[in-house]
């Protein structure tokens, strides 16, 4: 989960990060990732250099900063990215209807409470569980099913291979591992032991997939046909919705 916040006051800045971070730390989140910036042009210029649509997951916006204000922040945003979470942090509400138009996701008025702040983490966190974008692991962690590369089985450990090239390491059966992945149909195991992410796959071989890191991991013989159907639905959905492949 990657973390924006945008305010030209330091002190806001750092007190909003210390306590973001004590909210993912004490969730046992260790995927999240927090950048300040000091202007909202600073920001823009990082998204503007970004291929990707969306860069950012959450984005905490201070409306009132020197230079370019929160809303033209925001609306500069919207230009490339629909999907990421804006939250204005403010001292009025006096911009509510402007910030409908670039849909934002909630308010923090200054000075903002731990409460406030947990509250809205917590809405975020519920959301992501409803869209079913998250992996609630038997050890009580959760991880967002986008950071995840593949697993592995060994000598009663799950070890979670991360996207940023982290990984977690569980005690836990592979039984009860497949049974917390099971409403997720992008994670397929592949071979004995080895569960992957099929939105992370690159290229299908004779006898492995691809990935986007470019590593392999391998698809066992009497898998093949099982796994090339779910990789090449998986394929056809993107192809249905637009996207390029």
């Amino acid at each position: 989960m990657k973390i924006a916040i945008v305010d030209d006051n330091e002190d806001d800045r750092k007190r909003l990060q210390e306590e973001i971070t004590k909210i993912c730390d004490n969730k046992s989140r260790k995927d999240f990732e927090i950048t300040e910036f000091f202007s909202g042009e600073d920001f823009i210029n990082l998204i503007e250099k970004n291929e990707n649509k969306k860069y950012f997951d959450i984005v905490f916006l201070d409306i009132y900063m020197n230079g370019i204000t929160g809303i033209e922040t925001a609306k500069k945003l919207r230009e490339t990215d629909n999907q990421s979470k804006i939250i204005f942090i403010t001292t009025s509400n006096e911009f509510a209807s402007e910030s409908y138009e670039v849909k934002a996701y909630d308010y923090l008025i200054k000075p903002f409470s731990k409460e406030r702040i947990l509250k809205t983490m917590e809405r975020i966190s519920e959301d992501e569980k409803n869209n079913k974008k998250i992996l609630d692991l038997p050890d009580g962690q959760i991880i967002p099913i986008d950071s995840l590369l593949y697993t592995t089985f060994s000598g009663h450990y799950v070890t979670i291979y991360l996207i940023d090239g982290n990984k977690i390491q569980l005690r836990c059966t592979q039984k009860n591992f497949e049974a917390c992945i099971q409403e997720h149909k992008e994670l397929i195991q592949c071979f004995k032991g080895i569960v992957v992410n099929i939105t992370k796959v690159d290229g299908l071989e004779e006898d492995r997939f691809k990935l986007i890191n470019k590593e392999y991991v391998p698809i066992s013989r009497r898998k093949y046909a099982e796994v090339k159907k779910s990789y090449t639905d998986y394929l056809i959905e993107r192809l249905r919705q637009g996207e390029d492949i």
